[in-house]
Order: structure tokens, then sequence, then C-alpha cells
């Protein structure tokens, strides 16, 4: 027997058919496995739920990071998901970033709304790398956030990106750690992450998305 589909409650991911707004994309039904919408401009995107060694990623990062804020007595807040960046601005975007870290100032700036961030952490996964590494990182930008890591634990690299202008563009300039080499944040000056200690002996934790 034919099924007849309800149409009204379809999740559209082409802007083609809907671009939504920030008010819409709240009252979207959440995936049933796991994963999570983000919006950026009224585009929907699908992000699958991350698998490990994620979470071993995150715990050390945030040792690491928590550390040097306590030590030199630095101000901010850092935040995971299901904390937001968003906007209501062209369209509607709201993004999950891995871990961020917003400092005093900037949160007095910007009120009660979450538009930005000083520092955006984001760990790559095989279904998630493209996407995190030009549409989120390019949005990022947009978003006036001024540093951006990207943790590649499968090329055992940091990448650090810095928010600057080039032909009065926004634009990223990157660099790149390897194992050996030391990640060097410029918003937290002084804070470096060794990216042996980070990534390796993690390898066998890898499981398929």
């Amino acid at each position: 027997m034919m099924q007849t589909l309800d149409i009204s409650t379809e999740v559209s991911f082409s802007p083609l058919l809907h671009r939504y707004t920030l008010e819409e994309f709240w009252t979207l039904p959440e995936p049933e496995d796991r994963s999570h919408y983000e919006l950026i401009g009224g585009y929907l995107f699908m992000v699958p739920p991350p698998a490990p060694p994620h979470g071993s990623i995150d715990a050390r990062l945030i040792r690491s990071l928590m550390q040097f804020l306590i030590e030199h007595k630095i101000q901010g807040e850092v935040h995971h998901p299901r904390e937001p960046i968003y906007r209501h601005e062209k369209g509607g975007t709201y993004l999950e970033p891995d871990m961020m870290y917003v400092s005093d100032e900037l949160r007095d700036c910007m009120g009660q709304k979450r538009t930005s961030a000083d520092i955006v952490f984001e760990y790559l996964s095989e279904s998630t790398a493209i996407y995190d590494r030009t549409t989120k990182a390019h949005t990022y930008l947009a978003l006036g956030v001024r540093e951006l890591w990207i943790i590649d634990q499968v090329g055992q690299t940091i990448e650090v990106r810095h928010a600057a202008e080039h032909g009065n563009q926004p634009a990223w300039e990157i660099c790149s750690y390897c194992i050996g080499e030391w990640a060097e944040s410029r918003v937290l000056d002084g804070w470096r992450v060794s990216v042996g200690d980070l990534l390796e002996g993690l390898q066998g934790h890898i499981q398929p998305e």
C-alpha cells in the first residue's frame, strides 16, 4: 500500500526550496541518530555525531587551555556543544564549535547574544573534514572569529588560522604544525600546544563514523 508523506514537516537541505530563518531553524525536529543541524546564511547542513578519539582530543586540549588561563589569571569562558555562535542577519546562522574561548571583553561587547568568539577549535573527522576546513571555517572568519584551531588526528597536524585582511577582504593566515612542533596562539600570547602530546597514542581509538 502506498504511503503518503507529510511534506509539511519535511526538512529541506536545498536553499532553492527553502532558506531558514533562525526562528524556523530552532523549531526543526532533532535528528534521530545524534547528528545535529547547523545553519549558515539560511542554508541548512547536517553534521554527523562525533566519534573517538574526539573526546580524548578535547580532554587533552581543554586541560592545557584551562591550565594556561588559570596560571596567567586570564578571564574568559570556555564553551562546548551545545553552546552556539549564532546570528539572525542574512537568513540566520547557527554553528556549534567543538570548543571555543570567549574573552570577557568580547562577551561584554556582544551582550546576551554570542555572535562570535575569540578562538574556535574544530576536531576533524573523515565525515566532516571538508566542511570544517572550508564552509565552516570561512563562516567563522565572516563572523569575526580571531583565531581557528583545526585539529587533524589522522594527518597528525594542528592548523592554526589567524584572521587578517588581504586586499580589503577578510582572509585566514594559516600556520600548520606537525609532530615534534608546538602550535602557538596569537590571541592567548604564550599559550602553545605540543602536537605530539595532543595527538600521539590516539590512533587505535579511531572507529568508523
